[in-house]
């Protein structure tokens, strides 16, 4: 095996260095959105809090809507993970992994959703996780929802794409006050019905 030269050393380290400036940055995005809604935000906080400078961040991420959009790829891959560990047909189950989703995200979604139409970045983000959702809805639901066929599937998929939506959640949670638990015993109920 050929030894790694000092050359092959430095690039290894720079990129090295270079994929953790990239992740504190987006780590320190994803906390400023966890807090304030993504027009207050400025691209002089974002590197404050990652410890970087402004230059950095439009150098790795060409400016906002392009470190939205690497956020958007990033935590859509960490939920694609979580929730690829449920099997298909455990309904209890995919309550249970999106209410934890919506506990952890939902604040942050809700902000985006509600300026959706107003920022054009934004609605492409959202896009993409309506795609990743439904995808998810019919894999999980499928050995229950694939027993009905035509416009009769249709319908109940179309359901289940509300059942387990955000705002969903919102309601159970924030508007009638539900604990998690409950909250999940609620989605699932809700879910189940929509099977039967």
């Amino acid at each position: 095996m050929k030894a790694p030269t000092k050359r092959s050393y430095v690039q290894t380290a720079r990129a090295a260095a270079s994929r953790e400036t990239e992740d504190a940055i987006l780590i320190a995005f994803r906390a400023l959105l966890e807090e304030r809604w993504y027009d207050e935000l400025t691209l002089d906080e974002v590197a404050q809090r990652a410890g970087t400078t402004r230059q950095t961040v439009i150098r790795r991420f060409g400016g906002k809507a392009g470190l939205l959009a690497a956020f958007t790829r990033h935590i859509g891959k960490e939920i694609a993970a979580r929730r690829a560990a449920i099997r298909p047909g455990d309904l209890a189950g995919a309550a249970a992994i999106l209410v934890a989703d919506y506990e952890a995200t939902g604040e942050t979604v809700l902000r985006l959703l509600s300026l959706e139409g107003r920022i054009p970045e934004i609605s492409e983000t959202l896009a993409v996780g309506r795609v990743g959702h439904r995808r998810w809805v019919e894999l999980t639901f499928a050995p229950r929802l694939d027993a009905f066929a035509g416009d009769e599937r249709k319908l109940r998929l179309s359901h289940l794409l509300v059942a387990t939506d955000v705002w969903t959640w919102f309601l159970f949670r924030r508007t009638q006050g539900n604990s998690p638990d409950d909250t999940v015993r609620l989605m699932s109920a809700m879910i189940a019905e929509l099977l039967d």
